[in-house]
């Protein structure tokens, strides 16, 4: 029984090793594909906060003087088409984010499969081994 024991341990810790080594992996993997879409999110609203005002302004004049809007609404307008393109900016960052974060799922697939194992393997071993004294 001890021994067998001593085998259980040994391989409960090389398991943890491995999932250590897998969880190491898929964090790398996961601040790579991430730190994209967080350099693309920054950049977004470098943009936004600084050219984007200044279009949408020229925007904004070019319908008040081509179609002879008001000011309002040509102001109007071109808020709306900022908002537009404020949004699809986003969108994409936020898909790269969301793919990013999907890396982890390997981890916490290989864990419950590591701990199902360790629960069949003490099941096993627990029915398997001789019962004490009648």
């Amino acid at each position: 029984m001890a021994t067998s024991f001593s085998e259980l341990t040994h391989d409960v810790i090389e398991l943890a090793e491995l999932q250590a080594q897998l969880f190491t992996l898929d964090l790398k993997e996961t601040s790579q594909i991430t730190r994209t879409s967080l350099i693309l999110a920054v950049v977004s609203a470098c943009i936004l906060l600084g050219s984007i005002p200044v279009a949408l302004i020229a925007l904004a004049q070019l319908m008040v003087e081509q179609l002879d809007w008001s000011q309002a609404a040509g102001y109007g307008v071109a808020t709306l088409v900022g908002l537009l393109v404020c949004i699809g900016i986003g969108a994409v960052a936020w898909s790269r984010f969301r793919t990013g974060m999907v890396t982890m799922k390997r981890s916490r697939e290989e864990l419950s499969r590591n701990v199902a194992w360790i629960k069949s393997s003490l099941r096993s071993r627990v029915q398997s081994s001789p019962s004490g004294p009648d």
